[in-house]
């Protein structure tokens, strides 16, 4: 059922989206849906705590990559390509969940703690390198993680189907440049 509610989701929007739609959509009765999920927004709720599991799954090699103090060529592509990745593997959703501002708070809260222990640890990873060059690496993070992020975002929603590798390549330099002051 949540399948057929992301799917309704993506082709319709949220204010188009309808109850009906999803259960027909899942092959199930109206009542049956509604034992479940009593309205799109709680349908919406369940498909954003799965989009904040999601995260933390795609993320968790990244994440894992900066505990153990890999070298920069090695953590920032796994970082940029988590977050790209995250991102396009299901854009209209994430359109949806995100732009037509129908994430819930929970999610929203889930979403930024996420990011924060992300910042969080690269700013510990930053601090422990001798080969990166920035002065404050808990700003540098923060700065590197937000920028991430809105790269992410838009170059995963502007592509159906995917990020561009090419693309994906200028993230990893940009944030290379930034943080290590090389190529």
């Amino acid at each position: 059922m949540l399948e057929a509610a992301a799917r309704i989701f993506e082709e319709r929007g949220a204010a188009a989206a309808t109850t009906d739609a999803i259960a027909r959509r899942a092959g199930v009765s109206i009542g049956s849906l509604y034992q479940y999920w009593p309205s799109k927004e709680a349908l919406l709720a369940e498909l954003g705590a799965c989009h904040v599991l999601a995260a933390h799954a795609a993320l968790a090699p990244a994440r894992e990559r900066l505990a153990r103090g890999a070298p920069p060529d090695e953590a920032i592509p796994a970082l940029v390509g988590a977050m790209v990745d995250l991102h396009a593997s299901r854009p209209r959703l994430h359109r949806v969940l995100w732009e037509d501002g129908v994430l819930g708070d929970d999610a929203r809260h889930a979403v930024a703690a996420l990011h924060r222990s992300v910042c969080d640890a690269l700013a510990r990873w930053l601090a422990a390198r001798h080969d990166v060059d920035v002065s404050d690496a808990a700003l540098a993070a923060r700065v590197a993680c937000d920028a991430l992020a809105a790269l992410a975002h838009g170059v995963a929603l502007s592509r159906r189907g995917g990020a561009a590798p090419r693309a994906v390549r200028e993230i990893e330099t940009l944030l290379r440049r930034y943080l290590t002051g090389r190529d």
